[in-house]
């Protein structure tokens, strides 16, 4: 008989029960190690594991949140123990473990921001901690059109131009023959050209592909009062075909084009069905809605995005602006320019407020925020200068008068002015010298070929950028 023995297999047996129990002694430190560090994170209280605020959009438009990231679940954050500097208005929220503020205004170009929440805790135990976080608001970018002297000779490129308020780097975007206006979008921009006959074509040029796609116009013809809509993809111009004015088919007509959609050429239609010739018009910020004065100047409300009858609004002598949150209109009757409110039509009178004592005849006015401050250019008669008008651009408060701008010697011309989008600035297309100015000679939208663009901060009236050029986009 053969005998087996056993004593390999107990050596291994005994191995095998040591490793186990090793094994089972690292798990169980480890457990009591993770545990210890859970429960010493847990006592510590809840700690900011990251922010998130997108720069761009912040200082382009309003209610934009900064969103705060702890590492556990919190309660509820007080607005009391939320700060931020510089101050603005702002909103608290909180979920699970997100923390979010949210700005009620759009914020100011390249300022840095720094926002403190404190006493934030969890539900389980009461030590408190303090989250600081802080971030750098996108700087301003402008476009603007850069015209070629005619002076110089037939063939000269027209040229659009990229560039900042700091500094004086500029960047050509794109450049064709004898542009007219142009829009920008997020990824395009829109550009008309005039042809020798003076018919405009439209353009959608590609910002990093530089693809140009030729936009069929209902017929030849001129188009004017080109605007954009970005955040909803919408273009929108006055078209007007060619030929004798009794014959035309289209007459001041507002065209749009959905820039998600097959880029076809759309006429808006008024109360009867029929396209709609208009006096002006323009986009209600951040919306698919326009505002539009018919060729009767009834004031009309139209939603681009809906198949359905515009709204009257009223009949007004003139159109103006919308407020930056597109909830407030300024028009005109034979007294003075007016802010009507979309919400329930209450009108709140604009007076042209004197300055330095003296009466002043208020024109353009674009409004800045949710009340009644504004910018406006107002002329004042001067009788020491042979009853000249001297232009002014000006920020009223509702009370007082402040002057933003003023020709250098009362020599020079106002054309037009823009807000940016958060109101920080306005730039302001000037003619320096009116009297000796030379027109560009375009058939549509002539200019002086020395006409320049300042800008300026609304708050404290500094210049801090002049360039050469017009037709600014922010």
């Amino acid at each position: 008989m053969s005998h087996t023995s056993t004593d390999g297999a107990d050596a291994a047996d005994g191995t095998a029960g040591q490793f186990r129990r090793a094994l089972a002694i690292t798990v169980i430190a480890l457990v009591i190690l993770v545990a210890g560090f859970a429960g010493l994170n847990y006592l510590q209280g809840p700690k900011l594991s990251s922010g998130s605020v997108d720069t761009d959009r912040v200082v382009a438009q309003a209610g934009q949140q900064l969103r705060l990231f702890a590492n556990q679940s919190i309660v509820d954050v007080a607005k009391k123990h939320v700060s931020v500097t510089p101050a603005v208005p702002f909103t608290v929220s909180t979920s699970g473990a997100v923390i979010a503020v949210q700005f009620t205004d759009r914020l100011r170009y390249a300022t840095r921001y720094s926002v403190r929440v404190s006493g934030v805790a969890n539900a389980f135990q009461p030590r408190e901690s303090t989250f600081d976080y802080a971030f750098t608001t996108a700087p301003a970018e402008i476009y603007y059109l850069d015209r070629a002297d005619p002076s110089a000779g037939v063939g000269q490129q027209d040229s659009i131009i990229r560039t900042g308020l700091r500094g004086s780097e500029r960047t050509v975007v794109y450049s064709a023959p004898r542009i007219q206006q142009f829009v920008v979008f997020a990824q395009a921009i829109a550009v008309t050209t005039l042809a020798d006959d003076g018919t405009s074509s439209l353009s959608l040029v590609g910002l990093s592909s530089k693809l140009v796609e030729q936009i069929v116009l209902p017929s030849p013809g001129t188009i004017d009062q080109m605007q954009g809509e970005s955040d909803a993809a919408l273009l929108g111009f006055a078209f007007t075909s060619a030929g004798p004015a009794f014959s035309r088919q289209h007459n001041s007509v507002l065209m749009r084009i959905d820039l998600t959609g097959a880029h076809t050429v759309t006429p808006v239609l008024d109360l009867a069905g029929k396209p709609l010739g208009v006096l002006d018009w323009s986009f209600l910020g951040g919306t698919t809605s326009i505002v539009a004065q018919g060729e009767d100047q009834t004031v009309l409300l139209i939603d681009a995005a809906k198949v359905g009858p515009p709204v009257p609004l009223g009949q007004y002598t003139g159109l103006g602006r919308s407020s930056p949150d597109g909830k407030t209109i300024v028009v005109s009757d034979v007294f003075g320019k007016i802010a009507y409110s979309l919400a329930d039509g209450k009108e709140t009178r604009l007076p042209s407020l004197p300055i330095a004592g003296a009466s002043t005849y208020g024109g353009d006015v674009a409004l800045l925020g949710r009340g009644t401050a504004r910018v406006q250019q107002v002329a004042v008669f001067d009788s020491s200068t042979g009853g000249r008008f001297q232009s002014y651009l000006v920020y009223e408060d509702g009370t007082t008068a402040r002057v933003l701008y003023q020709s250098k010697d009362d020599a020079g011309s106002i054309e037009d002015f823009s807000i940016s989008p958060n109101g920080q600035f306005v730039a302001v297309n000037v003619i320096p010298d009116y009297a000796n100015s030379i027109s560009d000679g375009y058939p549509v939208d002539a200019q002086s070929t020395s006409i320049s663009t300042v800008f300026i901060d609304i708050t404290s009236g500094a210049v801090v950028r002049s360039v050469e050029g017009f037709d600014e986009s922010w």
